[in-house]
């Protein structure tokens, strides 16, 4: 071979020659080759490999978004969006639809270097895998699918800002922010990368995606509020049945308000004597009512009215006007005729008290919002949209009165439940929009309460979640909400009005530290 250079045989005194020039030319691309192999081979090695842990499961009656939702159809168009949008990030799949499956992640541990975690549907089973891959020591990211897997993401991401882990999170319904954030997987393992600086620079990039918040103008709203002093001297004379949950016939003290525990039999004693043309005459008021009735027959709601008759006796024997019940496991173990959102929904319009799934938290916030305002409260399951700046609580009795028993209605919808069981029907409540809203909860074990606010934007028409969905658009910082779920449970309850400081005042005169969460 002549060792010459390509233009000239400087080096052996010859002229260059088509040999010399081809020869050269074939070591020179040789060598190019060699070192384009080597860059391509070193990227390869350099491009960060992320388990993308989708936990999604069918296998539940409660589920969330709603009954035979597509999960793999979703995880497919997730993977897709992933993949076009971080080109710098290698994404593995992983699928978990059982406990058992959380070990494919799990094992993951030394292959890869970073997890994101995808929790698509409401399984609150798989809730512990979301803090046991972040506690594993990889850059996390944890990511919610919008009305469903809400509950576990914001509960167990609490858990995880509690244990002061680090890890990112991202809850918007545009599906561009959850990619600019994963993007970020690019930047793990170059020189000083952490999971403390992965979170930070997760959080940098998404509070860029947040929308600048509107003016918050809302629609006059003159609240009469009942002086501080005689709501804390009511509050503490009041009691509350517990029904299917505790020991029949105990009482329990809660802020000095008092719960009595009963089982379904007594409950079903009285549902046994209903008088039958008056359960239906109620079926009929509700129908009749309703803007809609939508899937649910006549019989259902015939039954739920019957079941409305017998919780009116059950309030009148002990003398009170306020009952929460474990009505989706009564119903669920044969120990309820009828779900009582219909008759809860009636309740709360005529100045009553129902709440859902035997809650004493969310009974005594409800207390305190009727106690103050003489408004019902609206429990619910929040999820965050941050692509628009709103939180939309969600559930399957939603009042009709919002502004108290004198106030203006507005319509509702008879509807099946999140669960679309047929033998059940609840009202969707087309709440009403322009409003400020306040929504809080206690800890009473704790001695807490919770608060934010949100202007309502109305009601959101999806087949996702619960049936009544109030949108509100937060009014203080939205990157906050993700923070205290796991201290204070999924649910908050909602009152219309700008009554933030009377209830915080309301709150201390109870003896509770208050936390702003926005």
């Amino acid at each position: 071979m002549c060792n010459c250079h390509p233009t000239s045989c400087h080096g052996c005194g010859h002229s260059l020659n088509r040999r010399c020039f081809l020869q050269g030319l074939g070591a020179g691309a040789t060598i190019a080759g060699m070192a384009a192999s080597a860059i391509a081979a070193g990227e390869q090695r350099k491009k960060p490999r992320v388990a993308a842990v989708f936990l999604q499961a069918m296998d539940t009656i409660e589920i969330w978004p709603y009954p035979n939702f597509d999960t793999k159809g979703r995880q497919t168009q997730i993977m897709a969006a992933l993949t076009k949008g971080c080109p710098d990030v290698e994404f593995v799949p992983v699928t978990v639809e059982s406990t058992a499956d959380v070990s494919k992640a799990l094992d993951l541990k030394d292959k890869v270097d970073g997890y994101l975690v995808y929790v698509m549907t409401l399984v609150w089973s798989q809730g512990p895998a979301v803090v046991r891959i972040a506690r594993l020591g990889k850059p996390t990211l944890v990511v919610d699918e919008f009305l469903g897997g809400s509950g576990v993401f914001l509960t167990r991401y609490g858990e995880i800002r509690s244990r002061k882990i680090p890890a990112a999170a991202v809850s918007s319904t545009r599906i561009e922010d959850l990619v600019t954030v994963a993007a970020q997987f690019a930047h793990v393992g170059r020189p000083g990368a952490t999971p403390e600086s992965f979170a930070r620079r997760c959080e940098e990039v998404y509070h860029k995606t947040f929308p600048a918040r509107s003016d918050g103008k809302c629609i006059e709203d003159n609240v009469p509020l009942t002086e501080i002093s005689d709501c804390v001297k009511r509050f503490r004379q009041s009691k509350f049945l517990v029904v299917g949950r505790g020991k029949p016939g105990e009482e329990q003290d809660f802020l000095g308000a008092k719960a009595r525990y009963i089982d379904f039999k007594e409950l079903q004693s009285f549902y046994d004597k209903v008088d039958r043309d008056e359960a239906a005459h109620w079926g009929r008021c509700w129908s009749n009512n309703a803007t809609k009735v939508m899937e649910p027959q006549a019989e259902p709601i015939r039954k739920a009215g019957g079941v409305y008759l017998a919780i009116l006796e059950l309030l009148k024997k002990y003398g009170t006007d306020n009952i929460t019940m474990n009505c989706l496991g009564g119903f669920r173990q044969g120990n309820l005729p009828a779900y009582p959102c219909l008759g809860f929904m009636q309740l709360l319009d005529d100045g009553k008290q129902g709440v859902c799934e035997a809650m004493p938290d969310d009974t005594l916030s409800m207390m305190m919002a009727r106690i103050l305002t003489g408004r019902p409260g609206f429990v619910s399951d929040p999820a965050l949209d941050t692509s628009k700046n709103h939180i939309v609580y969600a559930h399957c009795v939603g009042n009709t009165r919002p502004f108290g028993p004198q106030g203006e209605p507005n319509g509702y919808r008879i509807r099946t439940l999140h669960n679309r069981d047929p033998r059940g029907c609840c009202s969707e409540s087309l709440l009403p929009a322009g409003y400020m809203t306040t929504t809080f909860r206690t800890n009473a074990a704790r001695k807490e309460l919770i608060i934010h606010q949100a202007k309502s934007v109305g009601t959101l028409d999806s087949e996702y979640g619960c049936r009544t969905k109030l949108i509100g658009e937060v009014t203080g910082d939205i990157g906050k909400l993700f923070d205290q779920w796991d201290k204070f449970s999924w649910h908050r309850v909602t009152v219309y009005g700008d009554v933030q400081e009377p209830l915080i005042e309301f709150g201390k005169a109870l003896g509770l530290k208050i936390i702003q969460e926005a």
